[in-house]
């Protein structure tokens, strides 16, 4: 049994030791690593990447280019960012883009689902001369519905599909926008593919795929292979050619003609009914033949292969709910300050007198590029951008595929290799790993010697985090020692190291 005067000499030494806790408690550490990123002197190894894939990204849903759905089919945020310099900092094929628009027509009263679309392959036709064939195949890839026209031709002889299911605008025909957008497979020397507006006499307007002609030329679609190519053109500009008239009274079907040798297209989009041309997106281009890019909303792109657009805001409204698959975003950083979570770092900013400096810094964290499904990185590195001069970095060590569970300071020399050599000056940036790997954790050590006010500096003060603050229990955690420390000398003064487990 415990006497009446060690009970009352426990009572005393514990309102000491809550006098002690509240008079040197300090606030909680900054859910950030208590340091403050707007300062180039801040330690913020960053990993960067030069070109990251989103498998799909869902307008609908997502806003910001970093979005993406994570393995739960949750939208999610990478904790990252966009480098700020670039002018066209995402990319996109215009064929692989799932909008409502692209399989409207033709629009027809009462329509159910839209049977009667170009994209269902039972709605061509073809014919073809004696020694050619075609095909009309659906050819649906990318969440995008599409066709295949597939025709071998032999030379002098013509192979075409035709789509005319539903098809009958009177209307003011000439006023229509020849809209077409898809890939060109094949286009073997010589050959050429018209896209023909045709109608009830045999008169036509076309639009065409020829490898002598310019490109960005009113009524060529393009003039080679590739993918990703948008065209739209009034029809009134186009040429008229055909048998009839000499007008074009009337649109009643639509002729992909292959000419003279073989050739593919696969249609992703297709359209007369409208009066207007579409906005795409705003891409650089040189619009008036000086050499240089200037920045310009289009409405056909003729280049092919993946846009770069200046921002997915500048997407036009038919894009507004589009799914977008392959969504590339070019020099994505992702930054200790956004990259760790609280129990990932460690800060300790103490005495630096060993190095007859006034204070140094001492930095543990683990850094990890998340992965997913719907993610396909690309080339990533572990860089550094150095915030003072070379001689202040007494440590800088990096080890890789860390067990993130493993205390800091616990990993073995052997597995940490030093990186000091890579310094080059003060505002430089230095590789540290050349080859990172997304879903590995690296750990990073680093000690660094600042002037007293370059210490005021480098801290983040809105977390309450003082001039010796840390998060994640390095230095902050010897507080709670020191208190520790002062109440065994209060329990021992008191004679109760006995009563909890001190002294013999």
């Amino acid at each position: 049994m415990i006497s009446a005067q060690l009970r009352r000499r426990g009572i005393a030494a514990f309102a000491i030791f809550a006098a002690i806790m509240v008079a040197t408690a300090t606030p909680a550490a900054a859910a950030s690593p208590g340091m403050n990123f707007s300062s180039d002197k801040t330690p913020n190894p960053t990993v960067v990447e030069d070109e990251l894939t989103i498998d799909e990204h869902d307008r609908a849903m997502m806003g910001d280019p970093l979005e993406y759905y994570n393995d739960a089919g949750e939208v999610t945020t990478l904790n990252a960012s966009i480098n700020s310099s670039q002018t066209t900092p995402v990319g996109l094929r215009f064929d692989k883009i799932d909008a409502e628009a692209f399989g409207q027509f033709p629009r027809i009263d009462a329509e159910s689902s839209n049977w009667a679309t170009w994209t269902a392959a039972e709605n061509w036709t073809t014919s073809s001369e004696s020694s050619s064939s075609v095909s009309v195949t659906e050819a649906d890839a990318d969440g995008v519905e599409k066709v295949s026209v597939d025709a071998s031709v032999a030379s002098t002889e013509t192979a075409t599909g035709t789509f005319g299911q539903n098809v009958s605008i009177t209307d003011d025909p000439n006023k229509r926008v020849l809209t077409f957008g898809g890939n060109v497979d094949e286009l073997t020397s010589g050959a050429t593919v018209e896209v023909r507006l045709v109608d009830g006499d045999g008169d036509y307007r076309y639009a065409d795929i020829n490898a002598s002609r310019a490109a960005s030329h009113d009524a060529v679609i393009a003039n080679g292979t590739g993918n990703g190519f948008v065209f739209q053109e009034r029809v009134s500009n186009l040429p008229l050619a055909g048998s009839g008239d000499g007008t074009l009274d009337s649109i009643e079907q639509v002729d992909v003609v292959a000419v003279e040798s073989d050739a593919q297209v696969t249609i992703s989009w297709l359209d007369v009914e409208r009066t207007g041309e579409v906005e795409l997106a705003e891409i650089e281009r040189d619009t008036d033949d000086d050499g240089d890019l200037e920045t310009t909303t289009v409405t056909n792109y003729y280049e092919g292969g993946v846009a770069n657009i200046t921002a997915l805001s500048t997407l036009g409204e038919t894009f507004d709910t589009a799914t977008i698959s392959d969504l590339h975003v070019y020099e994505v950083e992702y930054p200790l300050s956004e990259l760790t979570d609280e129990d990932e770092y460690s800060v300790n900013i103490s005495s630096a007198d060993v190095y007859s400096y006034p204070q140094k810094l001492e930095l543990y964290a683990d850094m990890e590029v998340p992965t997913a499904l719907d993610l396909s990185h690309g080339d990533l590195t572990l860089e550094f951008n150095q915030g003072v001069p070379t001689e202040r970095y007494k440590v800088l060590e990096v080890a890789s595929g860390i067990d993130s569970s493993t205390g800091f300071g616990n990993v073995s020399d052997s597995q940490m290799t030093g990186k000091t050599g890579a310094l080059s000056g003060q505002d430089t940036t230095a590789e540290l790993v050349a080859s990172t790997t997304a879903g590995t954790t690296y750990r990073i050590h680093a000690v660094i010697l600042y002037q007293n006010e370059e210490i005021d500096e480098i801290q983040d003060t809105s977390g309450g985090v003082g001039p010796t603050g840390t998060s994640s229990g390095g230095f902050f955690s010897t507080i709670f020692g020191k208190v520790a420390g002062v109440a065994a000398m209060v329990v021992s003064g008191l004679g109760l190291s006995r009563l909890f487990g001190g002294g013999n």
